[in-house]
């Protein structure tokens, strides 16, 4: 049967200490019986203009939240011994490590493998394999970086996984899959003994199967810098995925189109040229086919 725990930390700054919020979500015998969220103090009691613009969480709203060791014990019982995934695990448990060295914190066992290597094997034509990419091809819908919301679509993506591959148990799932579980340690860990016999691996079809071949972003490389006014950065890069094309994070002489929002004096400057702007007059100067679109004339494309 599928028993596992999904998790997910959202951190507030660059320390592995840092985890400001966790989400859990508990899986028996292939159903969510459960799903938990808790805000957490960091350490150091700080915030990460990048982090907060990630997960819009204030230092303010952690004044009061209760320490990691002072919420462990609340915590444990739903990883102790158990098998748990995440998407991205090796960030997810590099965290968790890290908060175990700073308040001096232990587990007798707990085991991990990762969603993300699990969906570039089940979905290997995929151009991204992201959470919110998955999420939006399973018809999934979620506040992406809300702690809880993401381990519990990290749990539904897996137990999608497993009824593709037909998957007797989760360690079945890591085995069809091909993927390594570890020890909270990083070591190897072994897969449950069973009887496992060789069988044509099911016809497992792509996440988007009715693309416009003829739509202008189909085959092509868009480029996000600034922040848009109608659309998140990850739902605008959804739409350009689900037109075809591919929204690239950094500007290349394969870039087709650059997307330019409001740009933010804080991170650019106050003339508000941010590095891709200028890396985009570079390539222009260069004779590099360059597009660049501002908010209403991308909206126009798509």
């Amino acid at each position: 049967m599928l028993d596992f725990i999904a998790i997910d930390f959202e951190n507030a700054n660059n320390a592995r200490s840092s985890a400001c919020s966790l989400g859990i979500a508990v899986i028996e015998k292939g159903v969510i019986t459960d799903v938990k969220h808790w805000y957490i103090k960091p350490y150091p009691f700080e915030m990460g203009y990048y982090q907060q613009r990630v997960h819009k969480i204030t230092l303010e709203s952690l004044t009061l939240a209760p320490a990691f060791d002072e919420l462990w014990p609340e915590v444990l019982p739903y990883l102790e011994g158990k098998t748990v995934l995440a998407h991205n695990a090796a960030y997810d448990l590099n965290l968790l490590r890290g908060l175990f060295e700073h308040y001096h914190l232990s587990i007798q066992a707990l085991q991990y493998a990762c969603t993300v290597d699990m969906a570039r094997s089940t979905w290997p034509n995929e151009p991204k394999h992201s959470l919110g990419y998955l999420a939006y091809y399973n018809q999934l819908t979620f506040t992406h970086h809300r702690a809880d919301d993401d381990a519990r679509v990290c749990a539904q993506l897996a137990l999608r996984m497993a009824e593709l591959h037909e998957a007797a148990d989760l360690d079945d799932l890591i085995y069809r899959t091909k993927v390594s579980k570890r020890n909270f340690d990083g070591t190897y860990a072994t897969l449950k003994p069973q009887p496992r016999t060789r069988r044509n691996t099911p016809f497992i079809p792509n996440l988007h199967t009715a693309i416009n071949h003829s739509h202008p972003f189909y085959g092509k490389s868009v480029v996000f810098t600034g922040d848009l006014s109608a659309l998140g950065r990850t739902e605008a890069q959804q739409l350009v995925w689900q037109c075809g094309g591919i929204a690239a994070k950094n500007l290349s002489y394969a870039t087709h189109y650059m997307v330019v929002g409001k740009q933010n004096a804080q991170l650019v400057g106050e003339e508000l040229i941010s590095s891709k702007m200028k890396k985009a007059e570079e390539l222009l100067s260069r004779g590099f086919p360059l597009v660049i679109l501002n908010e209403e004339e991308f909206l126009a494309m798509l």
